[in-house]
Parts: C-alpha cells; sequence; structure tokens
C-alpha cells in the first residue's frame, strides 16, 4: 500500500513539473549563439568557474487520499472429519464410514485407507486403497467399501490418513 502511494505521489510530482513553465532565468540550457561575457571562461578551465547556467530543482508536494476496497479472500479448503467402522470376512475386509464438513456445503476430496495385516508369517503389512467422495449439499456423506486383503491374513486395523477436502461452487438454484 505504501508503494503504490509513493508510486503516485511521485507521477503527480512529475505531472505537474512538466506543465509548470520554466521562467528565463530557470532555463537551464542557453541558447546558441548566446553571448558570453568576456569574464566567463570556457568550461574546460580551471582558473576561473565556468559561466555555464545553474540548474535549478523545483520540489512540489501534494498530498493525495484515496481508498481501495479489497474482496475477502475465498476459502476453498475445509476441514473435513472421518468416522470409520471395519469387519474382517475371510479375505475381505469391509469399512463403512462418514464424512463430515461443518465449512462449507458442496464440497468434495479424497482419503486413503491404510488397512495394516498380520499373515501367517506373523508379519504386519499395511495395505494401501485410495477412494474419493463428493457431496452437492451440507449432508455427511455415508460411504461402503469391500477390499481384498489376501489369504490367510488377519485384520490388525483400518485408518484413515491423507483427507483432503475443498469447497466447490454451489450450484444453482
Amino acid at each position: 500500500m505504501a508503494t503504490r502511494v509513493k508510486t503516485v505521489r511521485l507521477l503527480v510530482l512529475l505531472l505537474l513539473t512538466s506543465l509548470a513553465p520554466l521562467a528565463p532565468a530557470q532555463n537551464p540550457i542557453a541558447p546558441r549563439g548566446a553571448e558570453r561575457s568576456p569574464d566567463c571562461l570556457p568550461s574546460a578551465s580551471r582558473a576561473k568557474a565556468s559561466c555555464e547556467p545553474t540548474q535549478v530543482v523545483v520540489h512540489t508536494e501534494q498530498e493525495i487520499t484515496f481508498s481501495l476496497e479489497i474482496p475477502a479472500p475465498k476459502t476453498s479448503h475445509c476441514a473435513a472429519s472421518i468416522e470409520l467402522g471395519y469387519s474382517q470376512r475371510d479375505t475381505v475386509v469391509n469399512v463403512e464410514g462418514t464424512i463430515e464438513n461443518k465449512d462449507c456445503g458442496a464440497s468434495q476430496g479424497e482419503y486413503k485407507l491404510a488397512v495394516r495385516i498380520r499373515d501367517e508369517n506373523r508379519e504386519l503389512k499395511t495395505l494401501e486403497f485410495f477412494e474419493s467422495w463428493q457431496r452437492q449439499d451440507s449432508e455427511p456423506v455415508r460411504f461402503e467399501g469391500v477390499h481384498s486383503i489376501g489369504e490367510n491374513v488377519d485384520l490388525v486395523s483400518v485408518r484413515s490418513i491423507q483427507l483432503s477436502c475443498t469447497c466447490t461452487a454451489t450450484p444453482a438454484e
């Protein structure tokens, strides 16, 4: 903001100085053919000061007040929350849950399910499944899914990671 005010002041100063006519005594350039007095030496001489006309600098200031209206930034991200329930059925895991978002109505996003299993050698492994969601109103999103986890494994846990949410434009009513 301060930089813009300085720029505007500089432009006004330049405009005012260009519009003000120079008086003959202030003219920094002597016209060609003007006679010099005999006391004046050429400008390259060190013996005496040159008779070249001096430059006159004119400073003027004027305060200008103006206002700018800056609109508030639109928020496009939101903070969604997710609740999960899960159970193992032989070689698959059934996952169901709800996604809520109180920041905006119409929204969409993605999440990753991290499914931890223990195989027949008792080693822990994590399987990842990517999902997406979308809603047009402010109601919670309910989802269900079935994911294959393999044979001879025990389900340890299912959790959601990297839940993202973006507010979308509300459809025209």
